[in-house]
């Protein structure tokens, strides 16, 4: 009984927290928008794919970390485009480790523009440690070897439009709004996953031969939480290197104000195959005075069939 009041009580701290943030947010979700969006998967035509790692609130003991691989690919000779994400999630004593498959198709509505609509179907394991949790009596036999863990099904849909210059998307995710099922106990099933709505759009502006400007804009919404609103901007240059910065606001209402926070971006074209991009995050709130920031690195690529450069710049 111990355990499973103790249990409960957690569940529903966590419940509540995620209707403000359940998934890692990416800084560089740009260049990664098959995470939140699975209309993007094989729209870039090529067999691509993004590595990402995020350490978030850099001096704090048991800050959250983030690891993702994703790789999508159009199919040959046909609309088609499918995905694969591995990602995993360690937020102090509540970890999520998934897979999620994806499925778009694509069709040409002008001659320089496509329609794609997505769907991903995932699994996601959520875990909770109580070596995580400090308990007055470690030696209770009641928290040893008695995590909590469970298999949690999930889905996810988006439209993505899309040109050489331009996008825009609409997705929503955790349409299932899937319970942890971690435990029976009486007010449990308010842990669980909440949908998020995601609308995002960006455009590559050219300024000079050699200079273009990337304005980019996220809108999230979940459910009795703040609405997170990002905006950024990069400066490309020789279509190789991009240096920007971003200013996101909304993501939870504290005492002294909103959560918010300055973004600091940078990509390089190291090949024709391989980019690596770096952001750095840094709270304006109470927060910041207590962690480092948080960093995110990327390494992306994309891989053709056959040995040629690409006819044209991937800005997204």
């Amino acid at each position: 009984m111990k355990t499973r009041n103790i249990l409960t009580a957690l569940l529903c701290m966590i419940g509540l927290a995620g209707y403000a943030q359940q998934d890692a947010g990416f800084s560089m979700y740009f260049f990664n928008p098959v995470y939140i969006n699975p209309g993007y998967a094989g729209s870039r035509e090529l067999f691509s794919g993004t590595l990402v790692h995020r350490s978030q609130w850099i001096g704090m003991e048991g800050a959250p970390t983030t690891q993702s691989i994703t790789v999508h690919s159009a199919i040959p000779n046909s609309k088609v485009g499918l995905g694969l994400q591995v990602y995993n999630d360690d937020a102090g004593p509540m970890k999520n480790t998934g897979i999620k498959l994806t499925y778009a198709y694509h069709l040409k509505v002008t001659e320089n523009a496509k329609l794609s609509f997505g769907i991903a179907g995932m699994m996601n394991n959520i875990r909770i440690g109580w070596d995580q949790i400090n308990i007055d009596d470690n030696t209770d036999p009641s928290f040893v070897g008695n995590d909590a863990n469970s298999w949690v099904p999930d889905a996810s849909a988006g439209l993505y439009l899309y040109k050489t210059r331009f996008y825009a998307g609409l997705s929503a995710n955790h349409l299932l709004e899937s319970k942890f099922n971690l435990t029976s106990s009486p007010g449990a099933d308010m842990a669980k996953f909440s949908r998020q709505f995601y609308l995002t759009s960006g455009i590559v502006l050219p300024i000079s031969q050699n200079l273009d400007l990337r304005p980019a804009l996220m809108m999230k919404y979940v459910k009795a939480a703040p609405m997170v609103t990002e905006l950024n901007a990069s400066l490309i240059f020789y279509q190789k290197i991009f240096i920007g910065a971003g200013f996101r606001t909304g993501k939870r209402i504290e005492i002294d104000g909103s959560d918010n926070m300055l973004i600091g971006i940078a990509q390089i074209q190291l090949t024709n195959m391989f980019s690596l991009g770096y952001s750095y995050d840094y709270y304006l709130n109470r927060t910041g005075t207590y962690n480092s920031g948080t960093h995110e690195i990327c390494l992306g690529w994309d891989i053709s069939g056959v040995r040629t450069k690409m006819s044209n710049p991937r800005f997204f």
